[in-house]
C-alpha cells in the first residue's frame, strides 16, 4: 500500500496527510486485508463484448500487493471502452470483507492499538476509452491503495473519545458506529485503479 502513516488532526480538515511512521497524532496502519467477492473485465469493440469475471478470489494481503487476479485474452482490435470493477460483498460471518490494524499515537506520545473491520458492500470501477489492443502489447490493471484517505475528515477528538475493548480502539458497525461511518464514508478515496501498458 502507499501513504499508510497520516496525521490524525486536532481539527479533521487536517487529517490525512502523508507523516511519519508512528509520528505523534498519528495513525499508522501495520497489516490488514481485503477480501474482493469478484473481479470483472469488459471491453466494448462495435457490437461486440468480451467479458471475464472471476469470483474465487484469494484473501489480499494489503500490505503485500503483489498477487496478480489472472490474465484474459483480448482479440485485437480497438475497443470503445475497456471496463474493470473490483466489488466487496458485506459478509454474513463474523469475518469482515476489509480488516485494519494498526497504531494511533495521541499527540503526548501514547500508543493505542486500533483495529477497523469494514463489513459494507463496495465496488470500485475503472474505465480506459479508445483502447488498441495487439498481440505485442500487454495492458496491466494496477490497484493502488491509499491508506491516508481513510482518516479524512477524522480528527482527534474522534479516535480519542472512543470505547476501548481491552486497550484497543474497536472499530465496526456496533463498537464506535459514528466513528465506523466516518471511515465507511472514506471507502470510495481508498483505492485507485487504473490501467498501463
Amino acid at each position: 500500500p502507499n501513504n499508510f502513516t497520516a496525521s490524525v488532526g486536532s481539527m479533521a480538515s487536517t487529517s490525512g496527510a502523508v507523516v511519519t511512521v508512528n509520528a505523534n497524532s498519528s495513525l499508522t496502519w501495520t497489516s490488514g486485508y481485503i477480501q474482493l467477492s469478484e473481479i470483472k473485465l469488459e471491453a466494448k469493440k462495435d457490437k461486440t463484448e468480451v467479458e471475464y469475471k472471476s469470483t474465487d478470489l484469494p484473501k489480499l494481503d494489503l500490505f503485500n500487493l503483489s498477487t496478480a487476479f489472472g490474465k484474459v485474452a483480448i482479440p485485437d482490435g480497438t475497443y470503445e471502452e475497456v471496463e474493470l470493477k473490483l466489488e466487496m460483498k458485506k459478509s454474513t460471518t463474523s469475518e469482515a470483507p476489509l480488516f485494519l490494524k494498526g497504531t494511533y499515537t495521541e499527540a503526548s506520545g501514547t500508543r493505542i492499538p486500533v483495529e477497523l473491520s469494514l463489513n459494507e458492500d463496495f465496488e470500485l470501477e475503472v474505465e480506459a476509452k479508445n483502447v488498441v489492443v495487439s498481440g505485442s502489447t500487454d495492458y496491466v490493471a494496477l490497484l493502488n491503495v491509499q491508506l491516508n484517505t481513510f482518516l479524512n475528515n477524522i480528527s482527534a477528538g474522534d479516535l480519542g473519545n472512543t470505547t476501548r475493548t481491552n486497550g484497543v480502539i474497536v472499530i465496526n458497525s456496533t463498537t464506535n458506529a459514528a466513528l465506523y461511518n466516518k471511515f465507511k464514508a472514506n471507502i470510495k478515496a481508498f483505492g485507485k485503479c487504473e490501467f498501463d501498458h
